[in-house]
């Protein structure tokens, strides 16, 4: 159809390789929809949004739930981040390492940003993108996103100021990808992430003032683990809790196993005296 339409070789493959992108860009988004912190609040009897800060993001479970629960939000969402954008890198010639195989990688990264951050499914009230985003940096520059993840578990626990680690190591990854990508000429990718910056920042930006007022909130790490062992002993009672009732219910069921079979054990003697009593007779 498109030849007939007049087009050369190369429109036609610049359109239909730009529908491939645009049929990217929406699984990507849909796929940043999936709300981790909500799935794993609820697992627990909670709904995140109406704890803290109401976002449904990694400091806020951990400072809810605990250490645990927040690391766990933290790397399912960096997952969440990483798999359109691996799919979006080999689909568009990933093996080739062609350069459309790498704006494909900031394709699928920025929407499932923007679906992390406003997810039709939730109204569009969702997190504030930066673990998702690392997820992207993860599959884009695999060693670096690794370094700089290490150095946000030091910042978060030397800080204790989960937005100001968030934004410290976003600010560090977006100006070393911003000089790879115009090294590069992967100027697509690279205002891709400068709206990823911008998402991040407004995303931020009651935290940046609180920041700047020095009143943002400090996660109490102490607390944090706290609820962990909680959590594991509410566990451990329930369980003990269990063993006990199966333990109660088979000493019934023994109980009355040996209620049932008295009459039998008695009308057993019953037989026996009256046998020994003929017996006499004779």
């Amino acid at each position: 159809m498109l030849s007939l339409l007049g087009m050369s070789a190369e429109v036609q493959s610049a359109l239909i390789t730009t529908g491939w992108m645009l049929l990217l860009a929406v699984c990507s988004y849909f796929v940043g929809n999936i709300s981790f912190a909500r799935i794993l609040a609820r697992t627990q009897n909670d709904d995140i949004t109406t704890h803290g800060s109401g976002n449904p993001g990694t400091t806020n479970m951990l400072r809810t739930h605990g250490v645990s629960m927040g690391f766990v939000t933290l790397i399912l969402d960096m997952i969440k981040g990483a798999v359109p954008s691996i799919i979006g890198f080999f689909a568009f010639g990933g093996f080739n390492n062609s350069l459309i195989a790498h704006i494909a990688i900031y394709v699928a990264g920025t929407a499932t940003v923007l679906g992390h951050i406003y997810p039709v499914f939730y109204k569009f009230k969702g997190g504030k993108g930066v673990a998702t985003a690392a997820g992207m940096a993860c599959v884009a520059h695999p060693w670096i996103a690794l370094i700089l993840f290490v150095c946000y578990i030091i910042l978060l626990v030397t800080t204790r100021i989960g937005s100001l680690s968030s934004l410290i190591i976003a600010f560090a990854y977006i100006i070393y990808d911003c000089v790879t990508l115009i090294i590069g000429k992967n100027y697509v990718g690279l205002g891709l992430l400068l709206f990823i910056l911008l998402l991040i920042v407004w995303g931020h930006r009651s935290n940046i003032k609180r920041l700047i007022e020095k009143r943002e909130n400090v996660i109490d790490l102490q607390d944090a683990v706290n609820k962990d062992i909680e959590r594991i002993n509410k566990r451990k009672q329930r369980r003990l809790a269990k063993e006990n009732k199966n333990l109660n219910a088979e000493v019934v069921v023994d109980n009355n196993v040996q209620t049932s079979s008295k009459p039998e054990e008695n009308d057993q003697i019953v037989i026996e005296v009256a046998e020994d009593k003929t017996e006499d007779k004779k």
